[in-house]
C-alpha cells in the first residue's frame, strides 16, 4: 500500500513553495505519504480539447500507474485534480479506479488532523475571505464546508463570508480558456470577486487556477489586499509568524 501526495500540474511547474509547504503538513500528518517523481498528469486539462476514446486511453494508462506503484490513497492540493479524478476516472474507469482521492481540504478537516495540528494564531482578531473554486464546489463530491471547519476551529481567525459564496461564488475566469478567448470577461469575474471580499483583509483559494487569475487581476489593479494559497496559509500559522504577510 503507498500514499501519494499528487501536487498537480501547475503547481509543480509555478509554485514550488506551496509545493514544500504542502508536503510539510500532509508528512506531518501522516508520514506515510510520499511524493513520487514526475507522475502522469491527470489528464483535467485536456478532457475538452480531445475524444473520449484518448481520454479513456489516457485515464487507462495513469491507472496502470497508479496499480504499478501500489497507490491506494491520494491527497493533492489541486482543485482541478481533485475534481477530475473524483468524477471522470470513475465514469471511464467505473468500479476499476479504488484509490482513495481526497482534496487536501478534506484531508486537513478530519477531526484528527485538526486536533494534531493544533492551529492558533496569537494575534488579535484577523478577518479573512476564502473563495470557493468551481472545481472544489461543483465536483461530484464537493469540497465546500471543509475550508469553513478549519478556518472556524482557529483562535482568532474569523472567516467572513463573500457576498456570493459557497455554490453560488463567482468563477475566476481561468479555466476553459476563458482567459485565452475572453479575457476582458475573465477580468471583470476576478475584479468582482474582490469588489465582494467585505471586511475580509486577505483572500484564501485552495485552487492553483484561483490563485494565478487572482493573483495576476490584483498586480494589474494594485489592489492591496493579498491572495493567499491555504497550504501557505497554514505553515505560516505553525511557524508562528503572520500569516497575511
Amino acid at each position: 500500500m503507498s500514499k501519494l501526495i499528487y501536487l498537480g500540474c501547475l503547481s509543480t511547474r509555478l509554485y514550488d513553495s506551496t509545493c514544500k509547504n504542502a508536503i510539510k503538513i500532509i508528512q506531518f500528518l501522516d508520514s506515510e505519504y510520499q511524493v513520487i517523481e514526475d507522475p502522469p498528469c491527470c489528464g483535467s486539462l485536456a478532457f475538452n480539447m480531445t475524444s473520449d476514446d484518448v481520454m479513456k486511453k489516457h485515464v487507462e494508462f495513469v491507472n496502470d500507474w497508479f496499480k504499478a506503484n501500489k497507490i491506494t490513497e491520494l491527497v493533492t492540493i489541486c482543485a482541478g485534480c481533485y475534481s477530475y479524478f473524483t468524477r471522470y476516472y470513475k465514469e471511464f474507469l467505473d468500479s476499476e479506479f479504488t484509490v482513495k482521492i481526497q482534496h487536501f481540504l478534506q484531508f486537513l478537516a478530519e477531526p484528527e488532523n485538526l486536533h494534531k495540528l493544533n492551529l492558533k494564531y496569537s494575534g488579535n482578531n484577523l478577518k479573512v475571505n476564502y473563495h470557493d473554486a468551481c472545481h472544489l464546489r461543483n465536483s461530484s463530491v464537493p469540497v465546500i464546508e471543509e475550508p469553513r471547519i478549519i478556518l472556524n476551529s482557529i483562535d482568532n481567525i474569523e472567516l467572513i463570508e463573500s457576498v456570493y459564496n459557497k455554490t453560488k461564488s463567482i468563477c475566476c475566469g481561468a479555466g476553459g480558456g476563458v482567459y485565452s478567448i475572453f479575457k476582458e470577461n475573465s477580468d471583470y469575474n476576478a475584479k468582482t470577486i474582490f469588489d465582494n471580499m467585505k471586511k475580509g483583509k486577505a483572500l484564501l483559494t485552495a485552487c492553483p487556477f484561483c490563485y494565478t487569475a487572482l493573483n495576476r487581476i490584483r498586480d494589474e489593479n494594485n489592489i492591496k489586499k493579498p491572495v493567499i494559497k491555504f497550504e501557505d496559509f497554514i505553515v505560516k500559522l505553525i511557524e508562528g509568524v503572520d500569516p497575511i504577510s
